[in-house]
């Protein structure tokens, strides 16, 4: 077998009641409400789920954001464990492969099937190296006690002008881009993160906004595909 013949292990499983495409579009429906409320400064006070008005733009962007990040994390491992379940099997995938960390999981993955892994400073993998951060400072915060000097609350607001300005945009666009180059490593869609390559079908429109990112993702995945 040559390093670039697919590695297969065939077993009787199949797939059922995977959640990556469920996540993917809880991402993707949190992020597009994220960039409408980004993009318009007016607050919209109370919505009819919350008569008293306590949950205005900023909370709504605010709740969004974290749904974005947490919900392409969650697409994310979700798919690396699917993919290696569908084409190496289970047994390799649960016992050899599901006790590894992310990163670890999409580096090594692609090269067991096919004898590629995905560009290591390529900008999926990058990405998701930002991706992981959010994810692991959202899940595992800490909170500071407060000092007369303010600089703990001044340091909480800098990073929420972080994650609203990158870190959010830029969870999203990592389940884009790596998708991207899944599929482009690959040499074909295998299904595990939903499909942003060329659309076939179009009865099902994307949000605009989102629409955008989706079409700079596939610029920036197309130069580094050239330049691979």
């Amino acid at each position: 077998m040559s390093n670039s013949d697919p590695f297969q292990i065939r077993d009787s499983y199949i797939r059922i009641d995977t959640m990556s495409d469920t996540y993917a579009r809880i991402a993707e429906n949190a992020f597009s409400r994220f960039l409408d409320d980004a993009a318009d400064p007016t607050p919209l006070f109370c919505p009819p789920h919350d008569p008293s008005g306590a949950m205005d733009r900023e909370d709504r962007k605010a709740v969004n954001g974290i749904k974005t990040i947490v919900f392409s994390a969650m697409a994310i491992e979700t798919a690396v464990f699917d993919l290696a379940a569908i084409q190496l099997g289970d047994k390799v995938a649960t016992e050899y492969l599901d006790k590894m960390d992310l990163m670890g999981k999409w580096m090594i993955v692609p090269r067991l099937i096919c004898g590629r892994s995905l560009r290591e400073d390529g900008p999926a993998v990058n990405s998701l190296k930002g991706l992981v951060k959010a994810r692991n400072a959202l899940v595992h915060h800490k909170s500071r006690e407060w000092d007369k000097a303010g600089k703990a609350e001044r340091a909480m607001t800098d990073r929420w002008t972080i994650f609203e300005k990158d870190q959010v945009p830029n969870a999203f666009k990592t389940l884009v881009l790596l998708s991207l180059e899944v599929d482009a490593v690959l040499k074909t869609f295998l299904g595990a993160l939903p499909f942003y390559g060329k659309e076939i079908y179009t009865d099902s429109p994307r949000h605009p906004r989102v629409e955008e990112v989706v079409q700079r993702c596939r610029v920036i995945h197309q130069k580094n595909w050239d330049e691979a």
